[in-house]
């Protein structure tokens, strides 16, 4: 059977109408403030697409337009875009994202937000198991606790539904508390902690009453890229007769950041991130393989370990925006094991462990309605599951109008 037609009669007339209303109604909301319409064009190369030891690279173009409009307390926001490969076609992808933030106030001191957003993606070929529907809501109360001295808590849930493959389903609840502190000195103080449960519904373990080892617990898996294949990991499912629970994973985590203002135009910031993984990752072997494709949603959830982040801004060389970010991660994988480039568990077995550290420059400036952007970025990373012994150059620029 061929493709289902969209549009039979007068296609062109079908699409340019709403357009045309929709362009209409933006002008007329801009005109009042409410209404912002920025569409953009960034370019992106990589010495390493997949961040692994296969050092793949290419080129890719992403043009979006981004959607925003503001009334009282209640901001909505609509960014679609796509990226496309010049080499390998086959990583292309399109996304669109949204959602609001509302804030109601109480009284001079207690306000409630809430943030609904969601994520649709699509990819290409072998890769369109990444296919995701991922909704969340980050909700909270914000207090005034003295002068200068704030806090916030709240809970905040995620569902990423990846559309062809149950396996990589997963569920990421959170509950945080932060309280930060404010000195005429430009100082700032912010203390978080909180507690992240990782849930994999279609990911299960045998109970040890069974006697049985937790399925996926080593090996690559068929989906492994080490064997050369993008597509998605077999699911990791109890044994028959089994009784076998979906993976779960408590994490609690803590964050101290401390920032110093130079000035109007210049800041320097500090941030340590501490977090550990209560239960190990046993079950989740082949889906840990691709660390890129987890992180496409934006999901970083597997290590415990640490994280150093040192950044400087500024605005004070000739009127740009320039930004610098170091970063230290010292990064273990409890229940995963390292791995040769052929898949097989290293001798003696031992848990995957890495140090990645890495620099980003960025800058920006500003004419009038347009935004001019570049950046550049190093990767370094070191673990002794080979796969993930890699470095990699990341080269960007960008431009964005506003309307």
């Amino acid at each position: 059977m061929g493709k289902r037609r969209l549009f039979t009669r007068h296609p062109g007339r079908t699409r340019i109408f709403p357009g045309a209303a929709l362009f209409l109604a933006a002008l007329a909301l801009g005109a009042e403030g409410k209404f912002s319409l920025s569409p953009y064009l960034d370019y992106n190369y990589s010495s390493n697409v997949f961040w692994n030891v296969n050092q793949v690279a290419d080129h890719a173009f992403s043009p979006g337009l981004e959607l925003g409009f503001s009334a009282g307390d209640l901001e909505l926001y609509l960014t679609a875009d796509g990226r496309f490969y010049q080499e390998y076609s086959e990583l292309n992808s399109m996304l669109v994202a949204g959602g609001l933030n509302w804030i109601k106030v109480f009284s001079p001191h207690t306000s409630l937000f809430v943030s609904p957003d969601f994520m649709l993606a699509r990819y290409s070929g072998d890769l369109a198991f990444l296919d995701t529907h991922a909704p969340g809501v980050v909700l909270g109360i914000k207090q005034v606790l003295s002068k200068g001295l704030f806090g916030r808590l709240g809970l905040s849930a995620r569902y990423t539904d990846y559309l062809r493959e149950d396996s990589y389903d997963r569920v990421r609840l959170g509950l945080f508390g932060e309280l930060s502190a404010f000195f005429p000195s430009q100082t700032t103080l912010r203390l978080s902690a909180g507690m992240n449960i990782l849930r994999f519904p279609h990911v299960a373990l045998a109970n040890a009453a069974d006697g049985e080892d937790p399925p996926g617990s080593s090996g690559a898996g068929p989906g492994d890229p080490r064997g050369g294949h993008y597509g998605p990991p077999s699911p990791a499912t109890g044994a028959a007769g089994s009784s076998a629970v979906p993976l779960s994973i408590p994490q609690p985590y803590a964050v101290a950041r401390i920032a110093q203002g130079l000035g109007y135009k210049t800041g320097v910031f500090a941030e340590l991130m501490l977090r550990r993984n209560l239960d190990p990752l046993q079950g989740i072997q082949a889906i840990a393989a691709s660390e890129w494709a987890l992180e496409q949603t934006d999901d970083d959830f597997f290590w415990e370990g640490s994280r150093l982040w040192l950044g400087v801004k500024t605005e004070a060389v000739l009127g740009l925006d320039i930004a610098l970010d170091l970063f230290l991660l010292r990064k273990t994988y409890d229940g995963i094991e390292a791995l040769d480039l052929d898949g097989i568990p290293l001798l003696p077995l031992a848990t995957r462990a890495d140090t990645l550290t890495q620099a980003a420059l960025r800058v920006g400036k500003r004419f009038g309605r347009l935004d001019l952007s570049a950046s550049a970025a190093y990767r370094r990373n070191r673990s002794n599951d080979l796969y993930f012994r890699y470095e990699f150059l990341t080269i960007s620029a960008g431009m964005q109008f506003s309307l």
